[in-house]
Parts: C-alpha cells; structure tokens; sequence
C-alpha cells in the first residue's frame, strides 16, 4: 500500500481542497497529514523523517498546491509494480504547471523519463518511488533551502541506474510555487532568490557526484 504525504504550510483553503480529491479520488492508501507550521523543518529532513516512519512499500510525495482525478495512484503504482519496467525508480505524472516536459495535457501510455529526457529530472509536485529506492540512494539532502532536494534526489536514483518514468495518462492539476507564493507575500522569503539558491546548491550537489 502506498503512503502518500502531504506538507502544509499557511495554505487552508487549497491544503484543504488537495486532501478532499484525495479523499474522493482515491483507494487503498495510507495517508500522512503534517502541518509544518509553525516549526518550517527543513523539508528534506521532515521528508525522510517522514517515509522512514512509514510502513509502506511505495511512498508518494504530494504537494499540497495540487488536485487529483480518480484512479490516478493506482495508475502510477503500475508502473512501479509491474516487473517489466526496468529499474523501476520513481514515476509521475502530466500537470498543468510543472518546469519540465511533463506540463502538457494527458494522453496515454508510459515513457522512460530518463531517455526521453536526459538531464531532465522529475517533477516534485508528485512523485512515487518504493521506500526500498530511497534506502538505497540514502535518502533527501538535509542542506538545501526550499527548492533543489528533489531532482538532488532523483539524481542520485540515477546515478546508481534506476530509472524514472512519466505516466502520460495520469494528470494532477498543480497551481504551481502556491506555499512559496504565498510566503512571500507575507514577507517569509524571496522566491526568485530561493531558487536561485537551489540551482546552486544543486550544481554543487551534481559536481560532488
């Protein structure tokens, strides 16, 4: 059973509408709800903390900025389960607001990420992997700030062959940056120069490699 996690952060109403579509949308699933206010821990820290507490074999992150449609995990757990696909490391799925090729609309079958796009990791607004990948790869940097710890992550995976996949008939609605929006309009951080920050921290991550 996958083990799905959801961070919020100041968000009610949309934290609040991306658990009621999970709620309808989906079965058989655990389901982690943290609320990382006011404390604001490192996500990859609180991520590791959190899937390392988990009894689950697949562990789904999920923003809390997104909107699921029925069948969507069952969809995306075949891909991880299906003993055909090579290496199987993490897969995800077509959104409407995403820095990779992955924001365009559904259409069907299952590509190999990894070739399809090399050099292009993931996006994080979600992701399944097996809990037994993130053991293997050592788990989420602790050092980043806001952005960057995912592709750090599915780099590793990849590094040590695993591969990723995108799932062209699943689609998550995602608003896209709502937390680090609405952060910065209450004056908690600049997004522009937090993501700078994370493609930094993220080429030191990959020379270290």
């Amino acid at each position: 059973m996958t083990e799905i996690i959801l961070v919020r952060y100041k968000m009610p109403k949309l934290e609040d509408e991306c658990i009621r579509s999970v709620l309808d949308n989906t079965e058989n699933y655990n389901l982690t709800v943290y609320d990382n206010a006011p404390e604001n821990h490192n996500l990859g820290a609180l991520w590791n903390r959190l899937i390392r507490n988990s009894d689950s074999d697949i562990i789904c992150l999920l923003n809390t900025d997104t909107l699921v449609e029925k069948n969507w995990l069952s969809s995306l757990e075949q891909v991880l389960l299906a003993p055909s696909w090579e290496k199987r490391g993490a897969v995800g799925p077509c959104t409407s607001e995403c820095k990779t090729h992955q924001k365009t609309a559904k259409t069907s079958g299952v590509v190999d990420f990894t070739h399809e796009h090399p050099g292009e990791m993931l996006g994080g607004f979600c992701l399944l992997f097996p809990k037994r990948v993130w053991e293997d790869v050592g788990g989420f940097p602790e050092d980043f700030g806001f952005y960057g710890q995912e592709s750090a992550f599915l780099k590793k995976m990849e590094s040590k062959g695993y591969h990723q996949y995108w799932h062209k008939g699943v689609f998550v609605y995602h608003y896209g940056s709502a937390s680090a929006k609405e952060a910065e309009k209450r004056g908690e951080m600049d997004e522009q120069k937090e993501r700078e920050i994370g493609r930094v921290k993220y080429q030191e991550f990959i020379n270290k490699l």
